[in-house]
């Protein structure tokens, strides 16, 4: 089974519509075009590679990453960095693909920054797929084009549904040892999920026996903890979203990394920082006014 992937237009104005292009290559032109796109080294097997990334879209507009190989000023399709397996991802997140490089994939995004693991894993085939978060600054400034077409494409298709939920759950997948998260959500349109709950998540904490699933049934939200030690269950009805994200980050206060308020200093270099352009303002918007009540003056002189 093919996967349909989506491309900008190119500096050179064709529009690249491709079926898993295999083989397929692109013309660079144009100094700007060599600027942004710097390849990034990749080694493998002993064979050192100059990667090109190119930004994409899949056809329900997740986030495609491809990468290509220049040969005698020609842009050669060499693998896919980023895997589809159905249903609407979050802006800027993917599972990388494993299926040629194993898990080289992993060291080569952490060491050139270019992302970080969301916390979610998906098996399929037997194999489990590990979603990433991609530093859309970093894949902006690889691929301008490309970039702008996807971000643009996504707010098109993909509502930002249970925001602070997903980005609780990464922080703690970021900071809370082996924790992890798969989402079943019906609103994701999984393939065969027509009858699934809207918001139907289930995540997994082992380094303190937890198990937790997220669940939304018509208007009632719902947080279920399962402890695996002692089998007790507890649940939770919350009237917001936002609710649930809150409550579950209520759990990990001590263990999460709190931030320092800014201090006196801080807060008077900041707010001095700004006062001459705020005095400058208001200067210009007296001035403005005056000019605008002397005109309205003179106007009725001559009436």
């Amino acid at each position: 089974m093919t996967t349909r992937l989506l491309s900008p237009i190119l500096h050179s104005g064709v529009s690249l519509t491709t079926q898993r292009p295999v083989g397929c290559f692109l013309q660079p032109t144009g100094f700007a075009w060599r600027k942004a796109m710097q390849p990034i080294p990749f080694k493998m097997k002993g064979t050192d590679y100059a990667i090109t990334i190119k930004v994409a879209t899949y056809s329900e507009g997740n986030l495609a990453i491809k990468l290509y190989q220049e040969n005698f000023g020609q842009l050669i399709f060499w693998d896919t960095l980023t895997t589809n397996l159905g249903g609407l991802r979050p802006k800027d997140c993917g599972f990388v693909n494993t299926k040629t490089t194993g898990k080289r994939f992993y060291a080569w995004i952490k060491r050139n920054g270019l992302g970080e693991p969301t916390g979610q894993i998906r098996s399929e085939n037997g194999v489990d797929n590990v979603e990433y978060l991609f530093n859309s600054k970093k894949l902006k400034k690889l691929d301008p084009d490309g970039y702008t077409y996807y971000s643009r494409r996504l707010k098109g298709e993909l509502g930002r549904q249970y925001e602070r939920l997903y980005l609780a759950l990464r922080r703690l997948a970021n900071h809370v040892p082996h924790f992890h998260y798969t989402d079943y959500s019906g609103w994701r349109k999984l393939q065969g999920s027509d009858d699934t709950l809207p918001l139907w998540i289930e995540a997994e904490d082992p380094a303190h026996c937890l198990r937790y699933i997220f669940e939304q049934r018509g208007i009632m939200l719902r947080t279920t903890i399962i402890n695996c030690e002692t089998q007790t269950v507890q649940r939770y009805i919350h009237r917001r979203k936002e609710d649930m994200a809150t409550n579950l980050l209520s759990f990990y206060q001590g263990e999460l990394p709190v931030y320092p308020p800014w201090s006196e200093d801080r807060r008077r270099q900041s707010d001095t920082r700004h006062e001459n352009p705020l005095i400058q303002t208001f200067k210009e918007t007296a001035e403005i006014r005056q000019q605008a009540g002397k005109k309205k003056k003179s106007q009725k002189r001559r009436t």
